[in-house]
């Protein structure tokens, strides 16, 4: 087994860490308290956990890549975007029943994307300036009125460059960016886009960062709209870079650990933030001083279910045993015929 590189693992529990907070205080994003680290969230959390996923899909030319796609992707996604359903339904009073499959959940976009962005892949990479083309495709999608939820079309064309780039980085790269001199330029630049978000948050819209509508429905129809999700890109780079840079890569006793199971705290955690609304959490202590707390809830909450106790309970459903799905191999390679 290959041994595990603990740089990624503190990465992932750092993103997993902030997607939770994120979505925890998401009903309080509009408030004064909330709404400065709301934006610094988003502004380069999902890129930056879009990008190492696109890191570690190197291997693009195994026989089983496609296999893998379909036991830790498609069945998990079918799985979930079914019980999320059904917790719309009777727990948070949907109106009717909709299993939804080619439009995702709420956080069950990530998911639907990177299936696509994993299928896609490996034609991808044999195009001539596949990222920059990626780039403009990108752009230019903004501009289409119709390119929104339905398939996560959006968020699947917007991600994906960052997805490709993970795939052409190389961690040696990284390394040799971690000097004193850079890290230091790095800690400059996360305490200037926080004092960006503190300062002139109210100006900006969050809605930038999730790369799910087009320009029209951020009320931006001229022809210059695309130079806004540029800007986006712009601090998504820079400041997922600088956390990148001062993230560090030796094995922290406790935590690194943790980073092979933040697909559980992913899948998991929207029962628990859905389920406080529906309870009426917010409405209740919103305003109370106490809703700080949610910002360490969120890391107890990642923390806990990344933790091999909760993989232990949950495995058969995140990691469903499919070996009878499959045709067996023979020594060379080809499919025994289905009785």
């Amino acid at each position: 087994m290959a041994r595990r590189d603990a740089y990624f693992d503190n990465l992932k529990v750092l993103l997993i860490a902030l997607v939770v907070i994120g979505h925890l205080i998401e009903p309080l994003s509009g408030s004064e308290t909330f709404r400065p680290l709301y934006l610094w969230i988003y502004s380069f959390h999902i890129p930056l956990f879009v990008l190492i996923s696109g890191f570690f899909c190197k291997k693009i030319t195994s026989g089983d890549y496609r296999i893998k796609v379909v036991g830790t992707l498609i069945v998990p996604y079918l799985i979930f975007e079914t019980l999320y359903s059904l917790f719309d339904y009777f727990v948070m009073g949907a109106q009717t029943l909709r299993f939804s499959y080619f439009t995702p959940y709420w956080l069950m976009w990530f998911i639907f994307s990177m299936i696509i962005w994993k299928m896609l892949l490996p034609y991808a990479v044999k195009i001539r300036w596949a990222l920059p083309i990626s780039l403009a495709i990108a752009i230019l999608a903004g501009y289409a009125a119709d390119a929104q939820y339905y398939a996560s079309i959006s968020r699947t064309i917007v991600f994906f460059p960052f997805f490709l780039a993970g795939y052409y980085l190389d961690k040696a790269d990284i390394d040799r960016l971690r000097t004193p001199l850079i890290k230091g330029a790095a800690a400059v630049v996360l305490c200037a886009a926080a004092y960006v978000m503190v300062s002139y948050g109210d100006r900006f819209r969050p809605e930038w960062f999730y790369g799910s509508l087009p320009y029209r429905a951020l009320d931006h129809p001229e022809w210059s709209a695309g130079l806004y999700r540029l800007a986006a890109y712009a601090a998504a780079v820079l400041i997922g870079g600088a956390v990148m840079i001062l993230m560090p890569g030796r094995n922290l006793r406790g935590l690194s650990a943790l980073g092979r199971n933040t697909l559980y705290a992913y899948l998991l955690h929207g029962f628990l933030v859905k389920g406080m609304i529906a309870a009426g959490f917010y409405e209740a202590y919103g305003e109370s001083a106490w809703i700080l707390l949610l910002i360490p809830l969120g890391i107890l909450l990642a923390a806990g279910l990344s933790s091999n106790f909760v993989r232990g309970r949950f495995g058969w459903l995140l990691e469903p045993k499919l070996d009878g799905l499959y045709k067996k191999q023979n020594s060379d390679n080809s499919a025994e015929a289905g009785r």
